[in-house]
C-alpha cells in the first residue's frame, strides 16, 4: 500500500507532530509512506529524515495558492499514490484529489474560536464546504469534532467517521505515577490562547487556596495570552503560589511533580494532553463544554468533568485531601491511555480504512 500524507510543514505544533508519529508508525508497519511539504522549515523535519520517510516538495505556497502548471503536478504526484492523506485546508491539493483515493481528516474547527478577518472566513469556508464533500473519505479526530464539521459542512453524501487521536508508546517502556513532589501541586501542560481558558484554572485555584486549601500550580507552556495570564495571577496576589515555566521540550520533568492535571479549555477537537497525563498516571481534570476531551476524560474518570470554576475548585480540594490515594488506581489510568491512545491503534485504524477504500467497499 501507498500512502501520501499531506501537511503545510514539519514546524513545532500539534497537527504537525501527530501526522509525522502517523507516518512514521505506518512505515513502521510496513506500509509504503511518504508526506508532501510544503515548506521544509521547521522542528519535526528531523523526525522525518531519521526515520527515512520520502519528503516530496509541493511547491504550494499558501492555501490560496492556484496555477494549472501546479495542479497538473500535484495531479501527476497523487496518481502514484493508492491513498493521498489530506491533513488541512489547500485549494490546490483538494482540486487535485479528483483522481485518487482521498482522505481527509480535520483536526480541529475555527468557527467561533478565533477572530479572522469575515470575507476571508466566508471564502475559505465555502471553497472547503464544496470540496470536503467531493473526499472519499471524511475522518474526524473525536465524535464531537465529527458532529460539528456534519453540521457546518454537510458532508450528506461523504462517508464520515471519527478516528481518535494516538500518541507514540515505545515498547517495553515503563510508565507510572512518580511524584516527586513535597506540595500538593496542579498541573497545566498547553499552549497558552484564549480558547485554553486558563483564566479558569487560575480563578478555581485562587478559590481552592481561599478555601483552605495549600499547594502550588504549575503552568507549563508559552503563548499569545501569557500577558493576560501574568495580568490575572497578579491581581489576584498568586505569584508566591503560581509559577510560569514557559515552553519547554522536557514536559516529562514537569509530570512527575504533579498531583494531578487540568485542561480547563473549551472546544477542543481532541486533547492529547490528557492522553499524556494518564500515561503518568494522573488524574486529569477537565470541563463538560471541553469537546473532545470529555471523550478522553470521562470514560475512566466521570467524576471530573466539571460544570464551573466553583466545582473545579471542589475538585481540587477532593484531591489535595485525598493526595496520598492520588496513585491507587495510577496504573489503571497508564493501561487505558495505553490500550486506546497509542499511535499503533491510531495508524491500524486509519489502515482498516484505507483497505475498504480501496477496495471500493
Amino acid at each position: 500500500m501507498t500512502v501520501l500524507h499531506c501537511i503545510n510543514s514539519p514546524s513545532i505544533g500539534g497537527i504537525q507532530k501527530l501526522v509525522i508519529d502517523l507516518a512514521v508508525e505506518q512505515k513502521n508497519q510496513g506500509i509504503d509512506v511518504s508526506v508532501m511539504l510544503d515548506s521544509r522549515e521547521g522542528a519535526y523535519l528531523k523526525l522525518l529524515l531519521d526515520n527515512n520517510v520520502e519528503i516530496i516538495d509541493s511547491g504550494i505556497s499558501g492555501g490560496y495558492d492556484f496555477s494549472f502548471s501546479k495542479l497538473k503536478k500535484l495531479k501527476s504526484i497523487f496518481s502514484k499514490f493508492e491513498i493521498v492523506h489530506l491533513h488541512n485546508f489547500s485549494m490546490l491539493r483538494l482540486m487535485a484529489i479528483s483522481s485518487s483515493n482521498s482522505v481527509y481528516t480535520i483536526h480541529g474547527l475555527s468557527k467561533g474560536v478565533r477572530k479572522e478577518n469575515i470575507i476571508k472566513y466566508t471564502f475559505r469556508e465555502s471553497l472547503k464546504n464544496y470540496f470536503l464533500n467531493k473526499v472519499d473519505v471524511f475522518i474526524a479526530n473525536s465524535e464531537y469534532t465529527l458532529g460539528k464539521a456534519k453540521s457546518h459542512y454537510g458532508l450528506k453524501k461523504t462517508y464520515a467517521k471519527a478516528i481518535l487521536n494516538g500518541i507514540p508508546i515505545p515498547s517495553g517502556e515503563s510508565h507510572e505515577f512518580q511524584n516527586t513532589n513535597s506540595i500538593f501541586t496542579i498541573g497545566l501542560v498547553s499552549r497558552f490562547t484564549a480558547r485554553k481558558r486558563i483564566d479558569r484554572l487560575i480563578n478555581a485555584f485562587d478559590m481552592f487556596l481561599k478555601n483552605e486549601g495549600e499547594g502550588q500550580l504549575i503552568l507549563v507552556g508559552d503563548g499569545q495570552a501569557i500577558d493576560d495570564i501574568k495580568s490575572q495571577i497578579e491581581k489576584l496576589s498568586l505569584s508566591d503560589h503560581i509559577e510560569l515555566v514557559g515552553y519547554t521540550d522536557k514536559v516529562s520533568d514537569y509530570y512527575k511533580q504533579f498531583d494531578i492535571c487540568v485542561h480547563p479549555s473549551d472546544n477542543e477537537g481532541f486533547g492529547l494532553v490528557a492522553v499524556e497525563a494518564y500515561l503518568h498516571g494522573l488524574p486529569v481534570v477537565a470541563f463538560n463544554d471541553s469537546g473532545g476531551l470529555v471523550e478522553v476524560v470521562f470514560p475512566i474518570e466521570p467524576e471530573n468533568i466539571i460544570e464551573n470554576e466553583t466545582q473545579l475548585a471542589e475538585r481540587l480540594g477532593f484531591y489535595f485531601k485525598n493526595r496520598q490515594h492520588i496513585g491507587d488506581k495510577a496504573n489503571e489510568r497508564i493501561m487505558y491511555a495505553k490500550t486506546n491512545f497509542s499511535m499503533k491503534r491510531m495508524s491500524s485504524d486509519y489502515n482498516d480504512v484505507y483497505k475498504q477504500l480501496i477496495k471500493g467497499t
